[in-house]
Order: C-alpha cells, then sequence, then structure tokens
C-alpha cells in the first residue's frame, strides 16, 4: 500500500513537471532529464514508471480525461446540454497546454484513437436502443467526431469564447440535432460520461 502511494506520487510529481514544462516551451523541445530535474527524481527512477515521454504524456492526459468524466457524472445524468459543455471547455481550458499537446497527435496518436473508438462504442450502444433512419455508427463517430473538431477549433483560435459560450455552442451544434434526428427531448442526451444511460 505504501508503495502504490509512493508510485502515484513520482507518477503525479512528474505529470505535473511535464505539464509546468509545457507552459514553457514546445513537447518536442522537453527531455526527460528536463522532467526529471522539474519534478526532482532522478532519472533511473523515471524509466521505473515509463518507456519515454510519450508513455507520461498520455497517462497525463488519460489522468486529465478521467477528471473530467469525473466532474461530469457529479453533474448526474438531467444535466441540460449547454451546462455539460460548459463543464468540459472549464476542463479543457484549465489543462489547454496538454490538451493541445495532445490533439496535436505528438507522440499520442494512438491513445487519442483508442479515446475516440471508446466514446464511439459508448454511444453506438446508447443510440442503438432508439429507432432511427441513420446508423447508429455513422451518427455516434459524427458526435465523437464533431466534438473533438470544436476543441481543436477553440484551442487553435486561442479560445475567443468563454467556456459558457462554448457550451451553448456544444448543445446547439451537436447535441440538440442528435436528441432532434433521434425525436428525444433533453431527458436523453448522448452524454460524454460514462454512467448516464440516458
Amino acid at each position: 500500500m505504501i508503495a502504490d502511494r509512493r508510485t502515484r506520487r513520482t507518477r503525479e510529481k512528474l505529470q505535473q513537471a511535464l505539464i509546468e514544462l509545457l507552459l514553457e516551451k514546445s513537447y518536442a523541445a522537453i527531455s526527460i532529464r528536463d522532467i526529471t530535474e522539474r519534478a526532482n527524481i532522478g532519472y533511473a527512477t523515471f524509466f521505473r514508471h515509463y518507456d519515454g515521454l510519450d508513455g507520461l504524456l498520455a497517462d497525463a492526459f488519460q489522468q486529465s480525461v478521467d477528471q473530467l468524466l469525473s466532474v461530469l457524472q457529479l453533474l448526474g445524468d438531467k444535466k441540460p446540454p449547454a451546462k455539460e459543455g460548459q463543464v468540459v471547455f472549464e476542463h479543457v481550458a484549465a489543462h489547454h497546454d496538454l490538451y493541445q499537446v495532445f490533439l496535436r497527435g505528438e507522440g499520442t496518436q494512438a491513445l487519442v484513437d483508442q479515446i475516440q473508438r471508446e466514446a464511439v462504442k459508448e454511444l453506438v450502444m446508447r443510440f442503438a436502443r432508439f429507432t432511427s433512419d441513420m446508423p447508429a455508427a455513422i451518427l455516434a463517430n459524427h458526435v465523437v467526431a464533431s466534438i473533438i473538431a470544436l476543441i481543436k477549433w477553440w484551442l487553435r483560435n486561442d479560445m475567443p469564447f468563454s467556456p459558457e459560450r462554448m457550451g451553448a455552442i456544444y448543445a446547439d451544434l451537436i447535441i440538440r440535432p442528435v436528441q432532434d434526428h433521434l425525436g428525444t427531448s433533453d431527458s436523453y442526451r448522448p452524454s460524454l460520461d460514462n454512467n448516464g444511460a440516458g
């Protein structure tokens, strides 16, 4: 148990060091030595936890995604789409350096693809319960790709609108059209969190 806590603490320090360095320079310019010096951790210790920087970046991003899903679950199943979107964009804003690197696919494309596949799979199961002329797989791919594209646009344009405004855009452009297509109301949303069965 103590070893587990120590491992978790070490990984958190390495992830925090990476995030701090991303504020100062590009991902490509960061070395493992930079990370270990910033985290005040031995160089060899790094390799007990990660094979390289890409693994550290992927782990940091996965932790960030898990935090977002936890926050969304706390909001409950009946959260309005605009509020859900606002929470998503507040989270992205708080971790924008990490998201920018990750969404550029710098050594992380495999994990981006995996997360996208898992999100699509979850939505396919939800959409399959509704009668629709649109194949569930196509609709699910559209929703996930649209959310990712909206986040990318916002980050690439230096976050020109507030998270609240982006939440409304998220609801109007992505979620409500899907609700209309499926003939549902706000009682069902293709929520990003994995607990909302709809």
